[in-house]
């Protein structure tokens, strides 16, 4: 019985001293159980002097706990950032994982970078790894694809830009704000958000130009936590709005009555755009009165025409300017004239009209002449 109690009493102590020593890990076994198993960098890819992260996780895939003394993320290129927190890490236990991250700013050309994470591990050994970083300074683009080919002061016009990115990563809380530099807009920025790589959106301003100069706009855009801007420039050129209504004063009559003129017509919009508000008047030295010392005509759609009456006086042999005023849809204000000869303006008379008399006797000679002959002819047939 003795004997059997020290046999049972030598094997515990065989095993007592022998399951430390399976513990102990050679560096390189240790090593072989930490594995890096993800990594992420944040913005995918960085532009000059951006700031973001390099996360890394590492996890024990063995059975054995194991001591990490310090990590750290190496670059002769990068400047980073952190590394004195992880200066003492600790236990991890078997099947955890731990994350690691550090700040690193580009301040370098483009190109791509590998820093170098390192494990170094209490018991000896070491875990190495290269994580890529890509630095890429292309910027969005932006583009105007419609706009006026003149602009008018203080008319109002459309503005479209197309904002796109060309970028390997995606960008985010991109917006297009106007400047107004020499123009006015009532919207302060339109939100375009989030943009991948090769996607394109549009955005429309209306602007009111007050100044010949260069418009300007910017796009501002998120690379991670960055916040970047480019430009876009329209160059405004003040000019004649082709497509604008265009009044046309025509088929004037002048009659004189004593102390004032009547003058009458039609007015007519040969432009491409509606007449608003069309009002027919003189001016200086002309003096209205009345009864129609103005005439509301109203709109006039393109290629719409309307009659006129206006009275006024002015001194026999003067110039007078007949004056159409209208408006655009935007409220701005136009002006076309014509001048009115009154030299050759008898009382009663219509300059214009003298033509249109002869041909009326002519018409009642033929008429008459065809009576009588027919009357003699009648005659003749019955004696």
């Amino acid at each position: 019985m003795k004997g059997y109690s020290f046999v049972i009493c030598a094997a515990l102590l065989l095993m007592l001293c022998t399951v430390p020593a399976a513990a102990q890990l050679t560096p390189a076994e240790a090593a072989a159980q930490l594995a890096v198993t993800s990594y992420d960098v944040e913005p995918q890819v960085f532009m000059y002097k951006d700031t973001g992260t390099v996360r890394v996780a590492v996890t024990n895939t063995g059975e054995m706990p194991i001591a990490i003394s310090r990590v750290k993320l190496y670059s002769n290129d990068l400047s980073v950032y952190g590394g004195e927190n992880y200066d003492s890490v600790g236990t991890i236990g078997t099947g955890n994982s731990l994350a690691f991250t550090f700040t690193v700013v580009a301040d370098t050309p483009d190109g791509f970078y590998y820093p170098f994470f390192y494990v170094d591990l209490r018991d000896a050994g070491s875990v190495r790894y290269r994580i890529p970083v890509t630095v890429d300074s292309t910027s969005l683009t932006a583009s105007v694809t419609d706009k006026p080919d003149v602009f008018s002061p203080g008319k109002k016009e459309q503005i479209t830009i197309l904002v796109g990115n060309p970028r390997e990563n995606t960008v985010n809380a991109v917006e297009v704000v106007p400047l107004k530099n020499g123009y006015t807009t009532v919207q302060t920025a339109s939100f375009i958000g989030t943009l991948v790589p090769d996607q394109s959106a549009e955005v429309t301003f209306e602007v009111t130009p007050r100044e010949e100069t260069v418009m300007a706009f910017a796009v501002r855009y998120r690379n991670g936590i960055n916040v970047h801007e480019t430009l876009v420039e329209v160059p405004v050129t003040f000019g004649e709005d082709k497509k604008r209504a265009a009044i046309v004063l025509n088929n004037i009559v002048v009659e004189s009555g004593g102390t004032s003129y009547t003058v009458i017509g039609d007015v007519t919009n040969a432009g491409l755009r509606d007449a608003k508000s069309v009002i027919v008047t003189v001016g200086e030295p002309g003096i209205p009165v009345d009864p129609y010392r103005s005439y509301v005509v109203g709109a006039l759609e393109p290629d719409d025409f309307a009659g006129f009456e206006v009275t006024f006086r002015a001194e026999p042999g003067e110039e007078v300017p007949l004056i159409a005023l209208y408006k655009d849809a935007d409220g701005n204000l136009y002006e076309d004239a014509i001048m009115l000869n009154l030299a050759d303006t008898a009382k009663g008379s219509r300059p214009d009209s003298g033509s249109a008399m002869p041909l009326i006797w002519i018409g009642l000679v033929i008429v008459a002449i065809a009576v009588v002959g027919g009357v003699i002819f009648y005659s003749w047939k019955k004696t």
